[in-house]
């Protein structure tokens, strides 16, 4: 029978106490309420000596103080100064950190000590930390003065850390002098002071870096540093070395707040000591949007070169951009409108090539009125006056206002008209060797009414649903002057037209939901004599078991397929495989990309990339990453080939790019 006794400290046993520990030998508990939280012991046994005011607990001794917990074989409780001194199997544990220690010194009110022959483990991200003595200096804070770190659970890690004066704050970061790090107990690399992030998803240190080795560039390096500068801020610092090509330096800067604003900057240089030139890079983001207030949203790109990317570019998607894209925005919404203003600019990749001939969009004023019901119709408005500009050929300015009306009825097959006016008009210059006149008013008048319904068929194990649409647009006859105009945008493929469209959707559902979809459709403008069918359109996903997406437009005066783009993905036990097609017919382009991953286990894993271009160029950009992943850390080998570039008589370029994971020390997502 265990019993409690309270008091500021611990209470002075009662001598009946005493009589009945002695008499029954049975648990005793000790209970202590020295403020909040309240401190409570237990044990088997417990003496007590008046003269020093010490409690000698033995037998599964227990303290625990809120979410703190000390057990030990024996351990002495000093009233006067709330100091404990746990000894044998000494364990420690709270919310964040556990310990465990041959003996202790600890103070329950301070909550500080020292621990002797321990080991911290921090829960949250699994790190262990082992000295001969350690003292707890504060809630978070413990000081070495010998060292062993690593976040490998075995008992003889694969890697650690071992220094002098190691100096921990939980969630913050680690520092040490004489620091080595180690694989396997052996010792591959030295530093006199060491420091880090530790235990903390933010926080300013050393991300981990790259190495690698390129044909045209030769080794590689790149250390990268991260900098918490505050809670919503942070940045990365890049230090990049090509021992053929010289030293590159970087930094992208990101911001977020709550009231909807973030940005991310970068900024990059590089000597290119072999081709004797500087390179730049900038790229910034910023945006800032509110429902009540003004928006705004910029995105520029600037390069020194077209040839940046082709020499510098990490990523596939930007060494075959053709065009670089800056855009701005400021929009001002009011209760069911929206003004803005924006800007494009485009700059063209392609060798050979004038961004002079390049349309830009600089600026364009714009009001659109968001769809509101006027009795049983609906009321929408899309209006914007625009300046088309370029250094070489036709530029001009538009205005265009769009006014639309749309009414919807019906159950079973429901009808949808819509009605709109557009008026367009034109100021063209440098017009005159291509023909266009100076000014052009464009006013006409679109009707489009669609029937759609749906059928629905049930199985026992799926619900096949069958959508049929029939619709009709009309757009009466515009004057042949006033359809010759430079090619701005989308708005000059606006053209008169009497046109039918039939559409069908077939969709499967099961309990899962929808996993196959298949659509058909084509079109018969009244208006064209000699080919007035539109191309065949099918369109195809499937998402179980394979994953299927695709659409194939047919046509039927040339009996041949114009475009084609699909991908499928396959998921087997450790295989996926990805097989995508791109084809058009028009522009005589045909490629394609195949991609498969395989988990040789739950450590190895594979991935390959190709991209194949049948019409002439070969193979393209290819890569092969192989990952390689431990409870503790991980490496990542990427090998890239780049294609040759025949502009300016470049073979194809080989690299390989190792990035290195050690869990606990913060990764480097810059790197990903």
């Amino acid at each position: 029978m265990k019993k409690t006794v309270q008091s500021s400290k611990i209470l002075l046993l009662h001598p009946m106490r005493y009589a009945l520990c002695a008499v029954f030998l049975l648990l005793f508990t000790c209970a202590v309420f020295a403020g909040e939280p309240p401190t409570i012991i237990t044990s088997d046994t417990l003496e007590h000596d008046r003269e020093t005011s010490i409690y000698t607990a033995k037998g599964s001794v227990k303290v625990v103080q809120g979410g703190t917990t000390i057990e030990a074989l024996e351990m002495k409780y000093d009233e006067k100064t709330s100091n404990v001194f746990p000894e044998g199997d000494v364990r420690y544990d709270d919310q964040k950190i556990s310990v465990k220690a041959e003996r202790a010194e600890y103070n329950l009110d301070t909550r500080t000590g020292t621990f002797y022959k321990a080991e911290i483990f921090s829960k949250r991200d699994n790190f262990h930390i082992s000295g001969t003595e350690v003292e707890k200096r504060g809630e978070n804070e413990y000081f070495f003065k010998e060292a062993s770190m690593t976040s490998c659970d075995a008992a003889s890690p694969e890697w650690c850390f071992r220094g002098n004066e190691v100096d921990i704050i939980i969630g913050d970061r680690i520092k040490a002098r004489d620091a080595t790090f180690n694989i396997q107990g052996f010792p591959v690399l030295y530093t006199p002071y060491f420091w880090a992030p530790a235990l903390t998803e933010r926080k300013t240190g050393f991300l981990t870096p790259a190495v690698g080795y390129s044909k045209a560039k030769n080794f590689y390096y790149r250390q990268p540093f991260f900098w918490a500068i505050s809670e919503d801020k942070d940045a990365t610092l890049i230090l990049d070395w090509y021992t053929k090509r010289g030293f590159g330096e970087g930094i992208e800067y990101r911001y977020v707040d709550l009231g909807n604003v973030g940005g991310t900057h970068w900024l990059y240089h590089i000597h290119d000591k072999t081709l004797g030139r500087n390179f730049y890079e900038l790229r910034s983001q910023h945006e800032r949007r509110q429902r009540d207030g003004l928006s705004l949203y910029t995105n520029l790109n600037l390069l020194s070169g077209k040839n940046f990317y082709r020499e510098y570019g990490r990523h596939r998607y930007d060494r075959i951009k053709r065009f670089l894209e800056s855009t701005g925005e400021v929009s001002l919404p009011t209760d069911n409108s929206r003004i803005y203003l924006m800007s494009q600019y485009l700059v063209d990749l392609k060798d050979g090539s004038r961004t002079g001939d390049v349309l830009q969009r600089l600026p364009e004023f714009g009001y659109v009125i968001n769809p509101y019901r006027i009795g049983p119709a609906v009321f929408s408005l899309t209006s914007s006056a625009a300046n088309f500009w370029r250094e070489r050929g036709v530029y001009g300015q538009r205005l265009d206002i769009y006014p639309k009306l749309s009414h919807s009825f019906g159950d079973e097959v429901v009808l949808s008209q819509n009605l709109g006016l557009r008026e367009t008009a034109y100021s063209l210059h440098r017009n005159e060797d291509a023909g266009y006149k100076d000014s052009v008013q464009r006013k006409t008048i679109d009707y489009n009414i669609t029937a759609a319904s749906r059928i629905l068929k049930e199985y026992p194990s799926f619900t096949h649903a069958i959508e049929p649409a029939l619709g009709y647009t009309l757009v009466p006859g515009i004057n042949k002057d006033k359809t010759n105009l430079p090619l701005f945008d989308s708005t000059e493929f606006y053209s008169r037209q009497s046109t039918v469209t039939l559409s069908l959707v077939n969709r499967i559902f099961d309990k899962k939901g929808e996993f196959v979809t298949v659509s058909l459709s084509e079109s018969y403008n009244f208006l064209i004599e000699d080919r007035p069918f539109s191309p065949l359109t099918i369109g195809a996903s499937i998402g179980r078991p394979i994953q299927l997406r695709g659409d194939v437009s047919y046509n039927r005066y040339s009996h041949q397929i114009e475009t084609i783009n699909s991908e499928v993905n396959i998921n087997m036990s450790r295989v996926t495989i990805l097989l995508g097609e791109r084809f058009n017919r028009v522009a005589d382009t045909l490629g394609y990309d195949f991609g498969v991953n395989y988990a040789y286990s739950k450590n190895l894993s594979t991935e390959a990339r190709l991209w194949y271009d049948a019409k002439g160029g070969g193979a393209r950009d290819a890569s092969l990453k192989v990952r390689y992943q431990k409870q503790c850390w991980g490496v990542t080998m990427v090998l890239n080939r780049k294609p040759p570039d025949e502009i300016n008589q470049k073979p194809a370029d080989y690299s390989v790019l190792i990035t290195f994971d050690l869990l606990g020390l913060g990764s480097n997502s810059f790197l990903q």
